[in-house]
């Protein structure tokens, strides 16, 4: 029973996530820039023509840089991947070896404490 819920568990996971993952594909993008005048298009083929003299001067500065450097639509996105990737994969690595020591140090306790039981049955 417990397999079954765990095996259940991870596939309703899976499927909620790749549900997920194909209905956003299907919406429309809703970064318009500064103002509805901005085409993204136009800002993608040409980031240095980009205005940011105006008051969200760093937020144009990071648009526009991200753009020239990673070409990526979702700045986020180049920032973790592209600028921070060594960082993310690092990270990565510890939350899956501290993830995977704690069940090795779970699983030969539980193994100890059922060779002690066998052991006082037996005496």
């Amino acid at each position: 029973m417990k397999k079954f819920l765990t095996w259940f568990a991870i596939i309703t996971i899976l499927a909620a996530g790749i549900f997920s993952a194909v209905t956003m594909a299907g919406f429309p993008r809703t970064y318009e820039g500064q103002n509805a005048s901005v085409s993204v298009y136009e800002l993608q083929q040409d980031p240095s023509s980009y205005d940011d003299s105006s008051v969200d001067g760093a937020a144009g500065a990071i648009v526009q840089q991200n753009l020239e450097k990673t070409h990526a639509v979702n700045d986020v996105t180049s920032i973790v991947f592209d600028f921070r990737g060594y960082d993310t994969m690092g990270e990565a690595f510890i939350l899956i070896t501290a993830v995977a020591g704690t069940i090795v140090i779970l699983a030969s306790g539980k193994k100890k404490e059922e060779k002690t039981a066998d052991e006082e049955v037996k005496s």
